[in-house]
């Protein structure tokens, strides 16, 4: 009884039949001595929302301001306390992501970079210009770091104010010759220029004007502005980013490390041919134990890295190719993310298994079984997943779809549906009669829930899978 094979990271391919499977808001778990199979596949968590506004748009970034959270959004600044509630706090143009920074200051001071300039950020006012006849204009990012802001420039530039001021000294600056400086941002005590060759991390050394003292270089770069993620305040991981060459890293002490798949990278690569630089964005969020980095190109793919088992899934929401959560920050308890089309703000949530309204389908596509050359009869195949999974009131009657391809992937027929049962009933599990015979680059099966309930798939097999004559 052969078991039919499950991915444990997504791995599409370029062409279907050369795939190793997928997981399309699904993701692995290891599993207790004792569980049914020692690898589970999840449902992703799903996004509850807690605030919505008139504004159609996307979320461009996040500010923890202590009693409140910052929001921008396309063409506004909002902003929202404890209970959701939220108020609009004027005109903010632009739609572009956008970088904070905030000191530590008595009356703490806030500031913005935008593809626009740089920004004053008052929580109860909104938006001013930054005036300071020492900074230039068009800063790439700002950030905080030890009560200074920090600002970076294509020119290799970066400027930093006095200790818990807006103000730049005409000498505060150093310059990375021969780099364009995309980002700066703080992490683990060090602050970081990502550019688009190498990296440089600078300390706090208490000189004047310029506050911090060159450490180390990282040689690698960043692939755009917002590539990064893993320094923000509930993190409680590793920094990683998409690379100057496409490869996402994790950052080991001052060691870029490779994660990304040939899949991840590929996707990075054509989002930047197709000009889509800026608009590749990563964030972070954290669910139960897994702590999941992703990064998404507007309209077209996300794909999130759990650093706690090192692998790979794809997001996607519904009737989109890429998923709808947008930028992300911890504050009040939870994990907040923003939307990429709409003025709504969600919370991360493993017990609602929706987008906003939005079904959240999940989605598993298998490995290949072969007999190459020869093609195979498969007789029986049955699914190894979680039933009884129903409620009472809302989804008394929830069903997967099951496909198959008989040509490796290339295409496949028409679904099936099978229950997963309701309340008590856990007597069954799913399975489909008579597949037919496999061409011999052999079969493949995909399973889809759009049903909002639990999910968890624990493996498969075939029974009496049997070889039969040359397919060409």
């Amino acid at each position: 009884m052969p078991s039919i094979v499950f991915p444990t990271t997504s791995a599409p391919a370029t062409r279907p039949q050369e795939s190793g499977g997928r997981l399309i808001n699904a993701y692995v778990e290891k599993t207790p001595y004792g569980a049914p199979s020692q690898i589970i596949v999840r449902r992703s968590p799903g996004i509850q929302r807690i605030a919505t506004t008139a504004i159609s748009g996307h979320t461009r970034g996040f500010l923890d301001a202590e009693a409140v959270g910052v929001w921008a959004i396309n063409g506004r600044l909002m902003k929202f306390d404890s209970i959701f509630s939220v108020t609009d706090l004027g005109p903010f143009v632009g739609t572009e992501p956008v970088t904070f920074g905030r000191n530590n200051a008595l009356v703490k001071q806030n500031v913005v970079v935008s593809e626009n300039g740089c920004f004053n950020v008052d929580t109860s006012t909104g938006i001013t210009a930054f005036v300071s006849a020492n900074l230039p204009a068009g800063p790439t990012s700002v950030c905080d770091f030890d009560g200074y802001f920090v600002w970076s420039f294509g020119g290799g530039q970066i400027y930093a104010s006095d200790l818990n001021s807006t103000n730049v000294q005409a000498l505060s600056l150093n310059t990375e010759q021969g780099l364009f400086v995309r980002r700066v941002l703080r992490y683990a005590g060090r602050l970081y220029a990502f550019g688009d060759k190498w990296t440089g991390v600078y300390r706090d050394a208490g000189t004047s004007p310029f506050p911090f003292a060159r450490e180390v270089t990282i040689p690698r770069g960043i692939v755009g502005t917002h590539a990064v993620a893993g320094w923000e305040t509930g993190w409680a991981n590793q920094l990683l980013w998409a690379g100057d060459d496409f490869i996402v890293y994790k950052l080991d002490g001052y060691t870029p490390t490779p994660v990304s798949t040939d899949d991840v990278s590929r996707a990075i690569q054509s989002a930047v041919l197709a000009g889509g630089r800026n608009l590749i964005e990563a964030f972070v969020y954290m669910y139960g134990k897994n702590a999941f980095w992703v990064l998404s190109s507007h309209d077209n793919w996300t794909w999130e890295y759990n650093l706690v088992t090192g692998e790979w899934n794809e997001r996607k929401s519904f009737n989109r190719s890429n998923w709808k959560g947008m930028k992300s920050i911890r504050i009040f308890d939870r994990w907040i993310v923003g939307d990429e089309f709409t003025g709504d703000l969600y919370q991360i949530s493993g017990s609602y298994f929706l987008e906003g309204t939005d079904p959240l389908i999940w989605q598993v596509e298998s490995g290949v079984m072969s007999g190459f050359p020869r093609g195979v009869m498969v007789p029986r195949s049955s699914f190894l997943l979680t039933t009884a999974v129903g409620t009472t009131s809302t989804v008394t009657n929830p069903k997967v779809e099951i496909s198959w391809s008989l040509d490796g992937g290339y295409t496949y027929g028409d679904p099936v549906l099978r229950r997963l049962g309701g309340p008590g009933e856990s007597l069954s599990h799913p399975y489909v009669l008579q597949c037919g015979l496999s061409k011999g680059q052999g079969v493949r099966f995909r399973l889809r829930v759009s049903d909002p309930v639990h999910v968890g798939l624990s493996g498969g097999s075939i029974d009496d899978l049997e070889a039969r004559g040359y397919s060409g």
